[in-house]
């Protein structure tokens, strides 16, 4: 298991609207398990330091697939692929909706130094069209 600096970029874009962002740089682990990469990492969802969602990252490369698992303030698992339309259920506290995900683009790489992933996809809730999304995850080695 490897300690990594993390920065979480996240952005999105609504149908009319302009791209809105938001980057968080937490601490992580990252680790190796039957093939695929593991990375876990905590995130604080709001002004509350009590809502913390708690973040997995599976990484598998052959073919590359991202399944992204959040449980705590806010739970779901999305799984990226290239051209991949995953359905899911998107848990909030108000509720649970239906969502959609359009994976456009997929990226990883790593070296000595750390790692790179990047995301692409389109996001549908309750059959209608939500958003642009784009995920950045770069990790730096502890």
């Amino acid at each position: 298991m490897r300690e990594v600096l993390l920065t979480v970029h996240g952005c999105h874009k609504e149908k009319e609207g302009e791209w809105e962002g938001i980057e968080v740089t937490t601490t992580g682990s990252l680790y190796d398990k039957n093939n695929s990469l593991f990375l876990l990492y905590d995130e604080v969802m709001g002004e509350d330091e009590a809502d913390i969602s708690h973040n997995r990252v599976k990484i598998e490369q052959n073919p590359l697939q991202i399944s992204i698992t959040r449980t705590g303030a806010i739970a779901n698992c999305m799984t990226f692929s290239e051209g991949y339309v995953e359905q899911s259920t998107y848990g909030t506290p108000f509720g649970n909706m239906v969502m959609e995900i359009r994976t456009k683009e997929v990226c990883f790489g790593q070296n000595e130094e750390g790692f790179h992933i990047y995301i692409v996809y389109d996001l549908v809730m309750d059959y209608d069209y939500a958003s642009s999304s784009k995920i950045q995850i770069d990790g730096k080695f502890i």
